[in-house]
């Protein structure tokens, strides 16, 4: 651990990082150009084989804390190591290719403050590419009862743009270890559990697309649908959701049965194949309409 402060700060901000040497210090250098000064940087190094590290171990910022796994964590158990580090009223999350704008932090504690029964907040972000470049706007319905419902059918949360209680996601457990690619989807769905969560109608974070991502890993694809399928179905049990919201909820779990059951074949898994396809035998009609529309970018990728 290096650069340790001794008061406990307002704000912990949560980054994991593995071999990430290309986008590592835009991101760090965007939580320290915040408007809001009152924050650490809790800096998780999953065991990095890159320079990763060394250049943010040049930068001089007391609020810099780093922590170097002596062994592979992979993300989740990553980020609860971070979480426990973490000494702020609040956990501002940011993944370390991706950019905050200045002024992100000091609106989610001030929406964080207004609103004691909110406990997370995000916000509107847009997706550029490696090279910083534009690729899209996300503009979605941001009231808290809009995206409880969005949990259960199609969540419009994305982890660099979150800031949360550290106390209420403590109780919850933090990060479940269950999930490798979807950790975050699995607290903002224990979060809503216990509370509401909101989003600001802002573009305050960039989220960096990349083709060498863990997205690109080799277990990415079938475990990514497995995390979706099983939270997608833990959804269903939030309080507040309509008719609608449940039907479309079924969808999309029956869609990412199908898929889980497809991968799973393709690796080898024929018993779990089959009881997934039995399982989720109707919505084949809905997949093979959604194949034809939109091939499989219906399935939204949880980042």
């Amino acid at each position: 651990m290096t650069n340790k402060q001794s008061a406990a700060p307002k704000v912990s901000v949560l980054m994991t990082c593995y071999n990430a040497a290309s986008t590592i210090e835009e991101s760090v250098r965007s939580v320290l150009a915040q408007t809001f000064t009152d924050f650490e940087l809790v800096l998780v190094d999953d065991l990095s084989s890159d320079n990763s590290i060394a250049l943010i171990e040049k930068i001089s910022d007391p609020r810099i804390k780093i922590k170097k796994l002596v062994t592979r964590h992979r993300r989740t158990k990553a980020l609860n190591q971070g979480l426990q580090i973490c000494s702020g009223e609040y956990i501002a999350v940011l993944d370390a290719d991706d950019i905050a704008y200045p002024t992100r932090f000091a609106k989610q504690i001030s929406f964080l403050e207004e609103n004691p029964k909110i406990v997370a907040v995000g916000t509107w972000f847009t997706n550029i590419n490696e090279n910083g470049e534009l690729i899209s706007r996300s503009e979605f319905k941001t009231s808290s009862s809009d995206i409880r419902r969005s949990l259960a059918f199609n969540s419009v949360l994305v982890h660099s743009s979150m800031m949360y209680r550290r106390s209420v996601a403590n109780l919850q457990g933090g990060y479940l270890e269950d999930f490798d690619y979807a950790q975050d989807f699995a607290l903002w769905i224990a979060l809503a559990e216990v509370g509401h969560i909101g989003v600001i109608p802002e573009q305050l974070t960039k989220i960096r697309r990349l083709a060498n991502s863990m997205t690109s890993g080799k277990d990415y694809s079938i475990n990514l649908v497995r995390d979706s399928y099983l939270l997608y179905k833990r959804a269903q049990g939030l309080d507040g959701l309509r008719v609608i919201d449940r039907l479309r909820g079924q969808r999309t779990i029956g869609l990412y049965g199908l898929l889980y059951a497809w991968r799973s074949l393709r690796a080898g898994k024929v018993l779990r194949a089959i009881g997934l396809t039995i399982t989720n035998f109707w919505a084949i009609p809905i997949a093979f309409v959604e194949l034809l529309r939109k091939g499989f970018k219906f399935f939204k990728p949880i980042k």
